[in-house]
């Protein structure tokens, strides 16, 4: 049962305070992993779509071409590459392009990928 606390109650004693804010840290907090881990999980994901797809990692050099700036500042001549799910719709239909937020992944869009896939030609992306 919780107990009804007032605002003068929290005002004057700030370890009330501290105690409610204390539970959050210990559940919400970064769990590392690696990206073999994201791929396969991912994969999990797409295996729920019906529509066919080629996924392929898309080369995009280690710059913009004719540039001395590297992605992400990198020292390395190496090029990165994007984690790209083409899925081809009706010849003529528009093209799609879905790009996801940041921390996120195509996996987000998985519910939405056979249903787009009918009327578009649908491009996903991955971030850098």
């Amino acid at each position: 049962m919780a107990e009804e606390i007032n605002k003068s109650e929290i005002r004057s004693s700030p370890s009330i305070i501290a105690k409610s804010r204390s539970l959050w840290p210990s559940v919400l907090r970064w769990i590392p992993t690696s990206t073999d881990h994201i791929i396969a999980s991912e994969k999990r994901l797409l295996s729920l779509v019906k529509t066919p797809y080629v996924q392929e990692l898309v080369n995009i050099g280690s710059g913009p071409p004719g540039s001395k700036v590297r992605w992400f500042r990198s020292s390395s001549n190496e090029p990165r590459f994007i984690n790209t799910v083409t899925f081809d719709s009706k010849e003529g239909s528009p093209t799609l392009v879905m790009v996801h937020g940041y921390a996120a992944s195509q996996g987000f869009f998985f519910k939405n990928f056979d249903y787009l896939a009918n009327r578009f030609k649908v491009i996903a992306i991955d971030q850098l």
